[in-house]
């Protein structure tokens, strides 16, 4: 059956007063930089491979496709950061709801990167279609970044826990 909740009602909670472990908080400050720097090498040497066993297309195509996806990363994670921002300014104190700034600024953004990967992958398609296949593959790379910060992480977090028993 339903039990009721037995903790702290959700208004009453504090998150400022759950201590965080300084190296727990360090490691995962950094992954947004580890993620960039993994894929700014997945990109560099994608592009050599592709150059060397394909060919000078397909290696273009990887780096306009990994340099797009890049920017992506970039704009998504500066425009995710001032949304949360905002939203933690505005809860904190109730003046600065009045300061917050244009629900425009932040939606416009979000399509404008999609309008922009669209009309590179349109000229690539029609003018350049054997630069495709690279951009694709360009496209993925920080993707298979991301994912190898957050396998790092579950490696890492999972060592300390056993360390910690």
């Amino acid at each position: 059956m339903n039990t009721p909740f037995e903790g702290p009602a959700p208004e009453q909670e504090n998150p400022e007063q759950t201590p965080a472990d300084p190296a727990m908080e360090e490691r995962l400050s950094g992954a947004y930089n580890r993620i960039l720097k993994v894929a700014m090498g997945l990109s560099v040497g994608g592009t050599l491979t592709a150059i060397l066993l394909f060919s000078w297309q397909s290696g273009l195509g990887l780096a306009v496709g990994s340099l797009l996806a890049y920017i992506n990363f970039v704009w998504l994670h500066h425009s995710t950061e001032r949304l949360v921002e905002r939203i933690v300014v505005s809860n904190k104190t109730p003046s600065a709801a009045k300061t917050k700034p244009r629900k425009v600024r932040f939606a416009f953004p979000f399509p404008l990167r999609y309008a922009l990967l669209i009309a590179v992958a349109y000229v690539i398609l029609k003018s350049y279609p054997r630069l495709l296949i690279g951009f694709i593959v360009g496209l993925i790379l920080p993707v298979l970044a991301a994912m190898g910060e957050g396998i790092y992480e579950a490696i890492v977090i999972g060592k300390t826990d056993q360390a910690s028993r």
